[in-house]
């Protein structure tokens, strides 16, 4: 199985998000639900549980993203890779708006620093760790044929 040692990083990023007490984040499907809203009023309460299930998952962070790699071992790739993303806190898109906006502020480079140091001593930089493994992973499964 090609797919074992993604599996086991996206576990092992899921374990460093529970140490750091990483959770993922749905402001994106909030913006996309809420400009949804507006355009269909109609789909309101659909829209809002719809939303308020992903907050759950989002909400159990390093867990969802454990949870969600198991799915994918049991050959669900879709539903695992999407639960794996929102535990991550939509991964990628998430780090990129991260990103932006500490450049933008112009604080990016002293949280770097903090978050390097804070590797080093062991102390708190688990959690970034842990998506960006988690990251990595969820990009390079796989669904075989």
């Amino acid at each position: 199985m090609e797919n074992k040692k993604w599996i086991v990083l996206c576990i092992i990023g899921g374990i460093l998000m529970i140490i750091g007490s990483v959770v993922g984040d749905v402001t994106f499907f909030t913006m996309v639900f809420s400009i949804l809203e507006d355009a269909n009023p109609g789909l309101a309460p659909i829209l809002n549980l719809v939303l308020r299930i992903f907050t759950y998952i989002a909400l159990g962070g390093g867990a969802s993203v454990i949870i969600g790699s198991v799915i994918v071992a049991i050959g669900q790739y879709g539903i695992g890779k999407f639960i794996i993303s929102l535990g991550a806190g939509m991964g990628l898109i998430g780090l990129i708006v991260y990103l932006i906006s500490g450049i933008y502020a112009g604080t990016l480079s002293a949280e770097l620093l903090i978050w390097m140091l804070s590797l080093i001593s062991l102390n708190g930089g688990f959690g970034f760790l842990g998506v960006i493994l988690t990251i990595i992973g969820r990009f390079k499964l796989k669904k075989p044929e």
